[in-house]
This record gives structure tokens, sequence and C-alpha cells, in this order.
């Protein structure tokens, strides 16, 4: 009997306001190893894959969405982008 695992979206199908939200290129890393993928704008609807600095691979969308699944089984993560850190404003706090 088959697992049943919920099925997780594609970085590129998730909308602008939903909080998984992630601008392009999505980087999925493993150790050293990174795969990068970005949307082809010459063929709408094409996408670039490319690993470390590797030759780039144009991938139709089902191509991207499959190899997308089969790096997440083979232990890459989607690369969350980094958070800035706020300066906070110290002369508001001194007392004169």
């Amino acid at each position: 009997m088959p697992l049943k695992k919920k099925p997780v979206p594609v970085p590129w199908e998730i909308n602008d306001g939903d909080d998984n939200y992630l601008k392009e290129p999505w980087i999925l890393k493993k150790g050293k190893e990174f795969i990068t993928i970005e949307t082809d704008n010459d063929n709408r609807g094409n996408f670039y894959l490319q690993k470390d600095d590797e030759k780039r691979l144009s991938l139709s969308a089902l191509q991207a969405k499959l190899t997308y699944h089969q790096l997440l089984d083979f232990g890459y993560k989607l690369q969350k982008p980094k958070r800035k850190k706020t300066k906070t404003s110290e002369s508001s706090d001194k007392f004169i």
C-alpha cells in the first residue's frame, strides 16, 4: 500500500500574498551543492535549471515541476531568503 504524501507546491505556483511566497531565483541546497531554478523570460512557461556553475538547462513547466520534486526527494532543501536586520534608533533611548 503506497504512502500518501501531501503534495508540496512548487515555489513558482505560489502567489505573492501567500506565506510561503519566495521571489526567484529559487535555490535548492544540499551540502555544498546548489541548484538554481529561474523562469525563462524568452520562452513563456519554460524554466532554466543550473547546478553550481555548470551549463544551464532549459526545461518545460512539467519537467521543472517533476525535477523540483525529485530534488526534494534526494534531500535538497529550498533555501529561504535571509532576513535583513533592522536597526533600532538608540537616540530615543538616551536621556538628556
